[in-house]
């Protein structure tokens, strides 16, 4: 009798203990992005510009608590009726500081840096043309993650970032609320909206009234 309640205790000690927070943080995912933003014109004016694209990403997070988002979107880059094709690819890594967690819920912040490549939009509607740019964006962020009720996870990543475009610099901030659903622990649905400016509205790769994002992302937990 011992022997068997011994037996008994430790299994249910291994069911108890084994997930944990981290362990329903991985995912892969197809990802739907739209972005408005204001594209500066050489006379001074701005031209309502988008990005419509779709993708691929991950997040992955190691049992040490190293954490890596990797994402990679392509579509249309277009103004009024001027489109070209575009594309995104951006990554962070950075180190999740975890403060409880179990099966149910959980807390943790998560410093990180990032760096991402996007194609910017620069419009002559003289000509009727457009031309595409690349721009380079490097920036640390943080970002809380607060897991409740077995199956919702709600985030908030604020960041700060330089991109250089056309020769210039450019510093801005941003700040992208997030809230995911799972369904049970295996299908991963997600909506979150990110704004993003520039501290000086001169020579802003957005215009003076920031960019909107809307992503929408439909994955696979493990």
């Amino acid at each position: 009798m011992k022997k068997i309640l011994a037996v008994l205790l430790a299994t249910s000690s291994v069911a108890v203990f084994a997930d944990t927070f981290q362990d329903f943080n991985n995912n892969i995912y197809a990802q739907y992005q739209y972005t408005n933003f204001s594209t500066p014109m050489p006379n001074g004016n701005s031209v309502s510009t988008y990005y419509n694209g779709w993708g691929v990403g991950g997040t992955f997070q190691t049992k040490n608590d190293i954490w890596v988002n990797a994402s990679a979107t392509a579509g249309s880059l277009g103004a009024s009726d001027v489109n070209q094709n575009g594309s995104q690819m951006s990554i962070r890594a950075g180190y999740a500081f975890q403060f409880f967690g179990n099966e149910d819920s959980g807390f943790q912040i998560i410093p990180y840096a990032s760096f991402s490549a996007m194609n910017v939009a620069t419009v002559d509607f003289g000509s009727d043309t457009m031309g595409v740019t690349p721009a380079y964006t490097y920036g640390l962020g943080v970002q809380p993650e607060y897991r409740l009720l077995n199956s919702l996870k709600v985030s908030l990543g604020l960041g700060l970032a330089g991109t250089q475009f056309n020769g210039t610099q450019n510093f801005a901030y941003s700040v992208t609320p997030e809230v995911q659903y799972d369904i049970a622990k295996t299908v991963m649905l997600s909506v979150g909206y990110t704004y993003s400016n520039s501290f000086n509205a001169q020579d802003n790769v957005y215009g003076a009234n920031g960019a909107n994002t809307v992503t929408a992302k439909v994955g696979y937990l493990f």
